[in-house]
């Protein structure tokens, strides 16, 4: 009894393992759907946001409110005017296969309050230097956009090197980090300045950095690989079978 329990033992941790490999496959495809299936709500929200009539001066409660949503696009305008010597770079930002800086901007409201502009991205050169001029004009305007959540990475990054300059390099910062840094508090929400608004830089918005289609695509390459490990096992144990002599 002592010796059969000693060869099952193997053998049934052996079955545990390839089954937990087989759940994780598995769980990988349909976590990549969902995900596919988020971007794709992602995508069309973002799409009717923009046929939607601007709502102007929107009050911080009401921006606030917004934030329990499962998604926050809202067109708005605000007046007000630029700060040009406290600008953040958002670091790491791509575009054509190129990296770079998002410019954000505060611009401070009649009530004093500073709403955070992203005027678009920028280009960076070989020593990581901005190769577009950052000026912009302090005269009182109206800007146009949608706002957003501040965007957040779903990695855990090191932040950027403390620097006292200007404009200051930021990685995905908190918005208390912005506030600490500006000493004063900032709107609640991200506006991502209009394609056709002057001062900015290029804006080709879009809610997502990763397609439904590209999603979907991992779920094939996850499922494939479930797949093949379930083909793979059967074929080693009927090779295995076979070798021992058994039918």
């Amino acid at each position: 009894m002592a010796k059969t329990a000693h060869r099952l033992f193997p053998r049934a941790l052996l079955i545990l393992a390839w089954g937990a490999v087989l759940a994780l496959l598995v769980g990988l495809a349909f976590w990549q759907v969902q995900r596919g299936q988020e971007k794709t709500r992602l995508l069309a929200d973002f799409a009717a946001s923009r046929d939607t009539p601007p709502q102007h001066e929107m009050d911080v409660d009401r921006a606030r409110a917004l934030l329990g949503q499962e998604t926050v696009f809202v067109r708005a305008c605000f007046a007000g005017h630029f700060v040009a010597d406290h600008q953040f770079l958002l670091d790491g930002q791509m575009q054509g296969g190129q990296v770079g800086f998002d410019v954000w901007t505060p611009l401070v409201r009649p009530s004093g309050e500073r709403l955070m502009v992203n005027r678009g991205w920028v280009a960076q050169d070989s020593e990581r230097h901005v190769v577009a001029a950052l000026a912009v004009g302090n005269d009182e305007r109206e800007v146009c956009g949608t706002l957003v959540r501040f965007p957040r990475s779903g990695w855990a990054l090191k932040p950027a090197p403390e620097s006292e300059s200007w404009p200051r390099v930021v990685v995905y910062p908190a918005l208390e980090e912005l506030e600490h840094a500006l000493g004063t508090s900032i709107y609640p929400l991200l506006l991502l300045l209009d394609v056709d608004q002057p001062g900015g830089y290029l804006r080709s918005w879009r809610p997502v950095t990763m397609t439904p289609e590209q999603h979907y695509g991992y779920a094939v390459q996850w499922a494939a690989l479930a797949v093949t490990w379930v083909v793979m096992t059967a074929v080693f144990w009927r090779r295995r079978n076979r070798g021992s002599g058994q039918p």
